[in-house]
């Protein structure tokens, strides 16, 4: 079919018109839930702005310090160590470098859940805040550095605390006994201490060993009177003490009753089994039982520990030159009165001294 010439020439600039129209249409607008996706991938964090290859923001102090606040804030807590380090390893002399000291102690602490669960961030905590005061003693953190190595120890504690009762159930009295004494000897200021104690008497006196468990109840009464196993160990210390009225003799007498002295380092016994059983011999003079024991023993002068004489000696004794023959007094009758030496000894007559 052949248009006429007239149908063509008026279709031409139809055509142009719509090509240029169509060339000069502009881009569709993007929908506004595509605009606040955008903008909030920019801007979701504070430390977006210093990501770069800069040198300057690699170093400066402000950036690195604003970059480790992010992520504390944001609970990423093992990024925001890795910043607070790197702030000390750059800028040790700071006046923000105290500060970043402290922020890595609660940052550890911060990753703490609960007791049955792993203790390390409790260490590396105490460790943190340990360094704190070392490095930067006198700071305006010391205060609560310190009451938080106190909250840590007392997890730390609590934590062995658990692990030795399960052990108690079980009859693994051996680990039970590991585990108390653990607490005893690395956390003596904290009144679990003194539940330590209450449990390591209950757990020697399973094994057998009495004379230790009444030790253990001993130092727990003297030394811990406001634990809440106080009146506990009390009436189990009387019941040890009425089934085995011997065990009080065994103790050791309390030395001054005018001096409190701090209970003696830890004493180690030996078992069959090589297991080390630790146990602690208090000799706090406020116990009734040492105070009993020591007024027992005969008070000893400095006068009485002066060297005897011959003629001091009783008939059936004599004085003689030890390695010699001790004669009868008669034979030595006519010798002088003499001082006992170190080489002198009282001995029997008519035997070798």
């Amino acid at each position: 079919m052949k248009f006429p010439v007239n149908f063509r020439t008026l279709l031409l600039p139809f055509l142009t018109a719509l090509i240029i129209i169509a060339g000069c249409s502009s881009t569709p607008k993007p929908t506004e839930h595509t605009d606040n996706t955008s903008k909030k991938e920019v801007s979701s964090t504070d430390e977006q702005i210093f990501v770069g290859d800069s040198v300057e923001m690699s170093y400066d102090p402000n950036v690195i310090m604003k970059r480790a606040e992010s992520f504390f804030d944001k609970e990423s807590y093992a990024e925001s160590i890795v910043e607070y380090k790197h702030f000390l390893d750059l800028h040790r002399n700071h006046i923000l470098a105290p500060y970043a000291q402290y922020k890595i102690g609660v940052s550890h602490f911060k990753q703490y859940r609960t007791v049955d669960r792993d203790p390390e961030p409790l260490e590396e905590s105490i460790q943190s805040f340990e360094k704190l005061l070392q490095e930067f003693p006198a700071s305006r953190y010391e205060a609560e550095a310190k009451q938080t190595i106190l909250i840590c120890k007392e997890q730390l504690a609590q934590r062995h605390l658990m692990v030795g009762h399960f052990y108690l159930k079980r009859g693994s009295y051996l680990a039970a006994a590991h585990r108390f004494e653990k607490i005893i000897k690395e956390y003596p200021e904290l009144e679990t201490a003194g539940d330590a104690m209450f449990h390591l008497a209950k757990t020697y006196q399973n094994l057998g060993i009495e004379e230790w468990s009444q030790e253990w109840l001993l130092t727990l009464v003297n030394e811990h009177p406001n634990n809440p196993y106080h009146s506990d160990g009390k009436k189990l210390l009387a019941k040890l003490e009425k089934k085995n009225p011997t065990l009080l003799a065994s103790l050791p007498p309390d030395p001054s009753p005018n001096e409190h002295n701090t209970p003696d380092p830890a004493v180690r016994g030996q078992r069959s089994d090589n297991q080390l059983l630790v146990r602690t011999v208090s000799h706090t003079p406020e116990s009734p039982l040492l105070s009993s024991a020591a007024a027992t023993s005969p008070t000893v002068k400095p006068a009485m520990l002066s060297a005897p004489t011959a003629s001091d000696l009783p008939l059936s004794k004599t004085a003689c030159t030890i390695g010699t023959w001790c004669d009868s007094p008669s034979s030595s009758a006519t010798t002088p009165p003499i001082q006992l030496s170190s080489s002198a000894k009282s001995c029997k007559t008519g035997e070798w001294c």
